[in-house]
């Protein structure tokens, strides 16, 4: 990064014993190296903390990609498949029928992406 050759590191050094003092010199090293080391463990701690965002970020990512690949739906629930195939059952829901025995908060989850989820309260739709 930085291109130091002999003279310059010798230079410096002069420069830094008129300015600063025989006396006060090592003083002054020490609290430049112990700067230097907080400047470091502070870029490591930032570095941390990105790679730390990035991962959740691509973590989310993959959560949305397996959320939308896991959308269930109600009418072809195969536990409802099978209770509207006994003898004596009623026929099985369709699935605007399911939605409305749904919670607020799964009806929400299998709402379509485009459509705004239902208020408290409210019913969903039956299609005719």
């Amino acid at each position: 990064m930085f291109d130091f050759e002999l003279s310059k590191i010798v230079l410096f050094g002069v420069v830094a014993l008129v300015v600063v003092g025989p006396k006060e010199l090592p003083a002054a090293l020490r609290v430049a190296g112990q700067v230097m080391t907080k400047l470091r463990r502070v870029r490591s701690e930032i570095q941390n903390a990105a790679n730390s965002l990035m991962a959740d970020a691509a973590i989310d990512r993959e959560i949305a990609t397996l959320n939308d690949a896991m959308r269930v739906n109600l009418a072809l629930d195969p536990a409802t498949a099978m209770r509207g195939n006994l003898p004596g059952a009623a026929r099985a829901p369709t699935e605007t029928e399911a939605m409305e025995y749904a919670s607020p908060e799964m009806q929400a989850y299998l709402a379509p992406l485009d459509e705004a989820p239902l208020a408290e309260g409210e019913k969903a739709p039956l299609a005719s």
